[in-house]
């Protein structure tokens, strides 16, 4: 006696459209990998998982402040095997993202790994933290750290008063 399955007949029926249609990989999907975005003082980490795919299936363009990585997950399909489950993404893995001015996306890392791309973007020098110099009746006093494109402290003209 064989257990009765509601979908038996619909995954055979998959199965053979599956085959008459070139399979899931005539299917081209377009797939956003899940990714991390980490910012600290020396700039972004955007982390991606791209299981499956090889490093020279992988595509990354830095233009206009956009930072845009591709890749191809493959499907392999064999003559005389039968799918009796295809549940993996197959297709184009894209992701696009803008990247604010500060950073420099000319000098954009990455690294891949057991499936994991790794991509650093540092800071550009213009907003890099340093130190600025003050000169007050002719000598230096102590310098303040600055973040270039910060907000003055005040907008008079006038600097803060220095208590003795």
């Amino acid at each position: 006696m064989m257990r009765f399955d509601p979908f038996r007949e619909i995954e055979e029926l998959t199965q053979r459209m599956d085959r008459a249609f070139g399979g899931p990989a005539a299917h081209a999907a377009r797939l956003a990998p899940p990714v991390d975005v980490h910012e600290s003082a020396g700039g972004l980490e955007l982390t991606l998982d791209l299981p499956g795919v090889k490093p020279e299936d992988i595509q990354i363009e830095a233009e206009n402040q956009t930072l845009s990585v591709q890749a191809e997950r493959k499907y392999a399909r064999e003559e005389g095997r039968t799918a009796h489950r295809v549940e993996r993404a197959y297709g184009t893995l894209s992701r696009t993202f803008s990247v604010p001015a500060k950073y420099d996306l000319t000098k954009v890392e990455a690294d891949f790994d057991h499936g994991t791309l790794t991509l650093r973007v540092p800071r550009s020098e213009a907003a890099q933290k340093r130190s600025v110099s003050v000169r007050s009746g002719g000598q230096l006093t102590a310098g303040k750290t600055v973040e270039a494109g910060a907000a003055p402290e005040q907008t008079d003209g006038h600097a803060p008063a220095q208590q003795a």
